[in-house]
């Protein structure tokens, strides 16, 4: 997907290597542009002095967690607070879970399919 500004840039914040490497190989296939940051608080840095049309990060990792990561978001009005994805590896019931669901946004489940990331990617991008 592209903006007026070429390729939508999209922000992956995930402390494991694995998992970043396959989403960006993922998301660089269909022609977004992505950046990483292995927690909330090399992210927040990276959003000082470069822009995102979207960010996917996970719940749990280091130094800053994908929760304290969003309220830092807010808190600093760094990125529009519907335009984000989190990922998670625990399943339901945790209160981080909880936090997502109550901000009403979208939580993706590892191990997730290629299909599934895409479709949730094009249809938040796609969101006013």
């Amino acid at each position: 997907m592209t903006t007026p500004e070429g390729p939508a840039r999209i922000l992956l914040v995930d402390d494991d290597p694995l998992i970043s490497e396959l989403v960006v190989d993922m998301l660089a296939m269909e022609g977004y542009e992505i950046d990483t940051a292995p927690n909330g608080v090399e992210a927040l840095s990276k959003l000082q002095s470069q822009r995102y049309d979207l960010i996917v990060t996970d719940l749990h990792m280091p130094k800053m967690d994908g929760s304290g990561f969003y309220q830092q978001l807010i808190e600093r009005r760094l990125h529009p607070s519907r335009k984000i994805i989190f990922l998670t590896g625990t399943t339901g019931g945790s209160d981080e879970h909880r936090f997502v669901e109550n901000a009403g946004l979208p939580l993706l489940f590892k191990p997730f399919n290629v299909a599934e990331l895409l479709e949730l990617v094009r249809s938040v991008l796609n969101t006013p």
